[in-house]
């Protein structure tokens, strides 16, 4: 199933970078951003540097890009998008790219089990709202300067 994510898009509020090579879960944390926020999805960095109308408030990174362009990727993007708040997606957290990303400039981490909840309070708190301790996050907050 593919969604056309520039179609779907709010036209106000926050903007949204995802970028994640993989299909579904681009499309899946797409769907789930879609309706509180501007989202902008892409499988490679690449295209999102070249297709990119905007300086995004949150970029979302798959670990993956970690593995394939290596950490120097984070400094490339908060470079290029003027210091955006960047969160990795990940399966775990103990995967030893998360901390490598955390180490280089990552904000906070987006790991499994991926909801609804998780991923739009990890948003909600790179935006700057306050820490909800009403129930389990998928995010690790790092730091939000």
């Amino acid at each position: 199933m593919q969604f056309d994510t520039e179609a779907c898009t709010r036209s106000d509020g926050p903007s949204i970078l995802l970028i994640e090579p993989e299909q579904v879960v681009r499309s899946a944390l797409d769907y789930i951003l879609r309706e509180r926020y501007q989202t902008h999805a892409f499988a490679s960095v690449d295209d999102a540097m070249t297709s990119s109308r905007e300086t995004p408030d949150v970029v979302l990174v798959g670990i993956a890009i970690l593995r394939e362009r290596g950490e120097a990727v984070l400094e490339e993007l908060i470079k290029v998008f003027a210091s955006p708040k960047i969160l990795l997606i990940a399966e775990r957290n103990s995967d030893p790219f998360v901390q490598i990303g955390l180490e280089q400039g990552a904000h906070g981490v987006i790991s499994n089990p991926i909801s609804f909840s998780s991923v739009c309070e990890a948003v909600r708190i790179a935006l700057g709202a306050p820490i909800s301790h009403d129930g389990p996050s998928g995010l690790i907050p790092v730091r939000f300067d």
